[in-house]
């Protein structure tokens, strides 16, 4: 694999930026309810809640850099809140996926939050994204709940 991991924080939000603009439009392709609401979204408004995160020490950016043209292909965005982990934003460019890359991102934040001591780890699904809980539960990640959300 020509790819090399980067780890950081709020420092290296600016590259992740335009993989988050295709993981929204994704969520808004796939959403059956909420297509609005994620379409309103902007990585400026997702940016500040990270940041406020990294204020407290607990935001962790890895990210996933081609090594031959320094071109950022996948990301994590990991985050600690009081009483769980979570892996809050993930996200590999198409033409290469199924090669590693969002396992070893899954693996950096999962080791990260070990360290830590952070016993609850989680990851929210977007409904209409069910074809990734297959590979979530690779890493033990499994269904618990259903949220409801009213639309307004």
């Amino acid at each position: 694999m020509n790819v090399t991991f980067v780890e950081g924080s709020e420092e290296l939000l600016d590259r992740v930026a335009p993989l988050w603009e295709k993981l929204n439009e994704h969520h808004v392709g796939i959403s059956t309810f909420f297509k609005e609401h994620l379409g309103k979204r902007t990585f400026n408004q997702r940016n500040q809640q990270w940041i406020e995160k990294a204020k407290h020490g607990f935001l962790r950016i890895d990210l996933a850099v081609e090594k031959t043209s320094d071109k950022v292909i996948g990301y994590c965005v990991t985050v600690i809140h009081d009483d769980y982990g979570e892996i809050d934003s993930i996200y590999v460019e198409e033409t290469f996926r199924k090669m590693g890359v969002g396992g070893s991102l899954i693996e950096l934040a999962l080791k990260w939050l070990d360290k830590k001591a952070v016993m609850k780890k989680r990851i929210n699904v977007a409904v209409g994204n069910e074809l990734v809980l297959r590979f979530y539960q690779r890493f033990g990640f499994y269904p618990r709940a259903i949220i409801l959300e009213q639309k307004t």
